[in-house]
């Protein structure tokens, strides 16, 4: 999402990393520029989504991240990441037509280091255990919090522990 660093999960109120390093500042002024057009209008919603997984996506079998985790360059980290599956995504885009104005973080209720999901997707691609890389996380790779879109009534139909099965 472009958020920066800090503690625990970003909120909707956590600011953008507008001094991103090189190699992330392209994706967040990108977002910076979409969400201060979008902010123009007299009703809005930016929907945040987590990491999208599901058909259609990296994370589908066969598809980008399989490979990497079969290569053996999926390494399990303690970054942090929120996911949302595809079907969820919709579901909150089509809820978002009644919401207020605002900016949205749109995943399931399980943030998670790289450690806990990197095993369990490994598994549901049929790959093998992930290298587990000991360190600290990535500042901003802590994952996001969802309290504000189920305040607004929505919720995540999955979590990923299950949801990299589904499909």
């Amino acid at each position: 999402m472009g958020l920066r660093a800090g503690p625990g999960p970003a909120t909707e109120d956590t600011p953008l990393d507008l001094g991103a390093a090189p190699e992330r500042l392209g994706t967040v002024d990108g977002v910076a520029s979409l969400e201060a057009a979008v902010a123009e209008l007299p009703e809005w919603v930016v929907l945040r989504y987590g990491t999208l997984y599901g058909p259609g996506t990296w994370y589908e079998p066969g598809a980008l991240m399989a490979r990497l985790a079969r290569d053996r360059k999926l390494p399990a980290t303690a970054d942090v990441s929120s996911f949302v599956h595809v079907d969820d995504a919709v579901s909150a885009a089509a809820a978002a037509l009644g919401w207020p104005s605002g900016a949205v973080n749109v995943c399931d209720d399980e943030p998670a280091p790289g450690y806990d999901w990197v095993p369990v997707f490994c598994d549901a691609v049929g790959t093998p255990e992930p290298e587990r890389v000991v360190g600290e996380r990535v500042g901003w790779a802590r994952g996001a919090d969802n309290g504000r879109v189920r305040r607004l009534g929505w919720e995540a139909g999955m979590s990923w522990r299950g949801g990299f099965t589904r499909d």
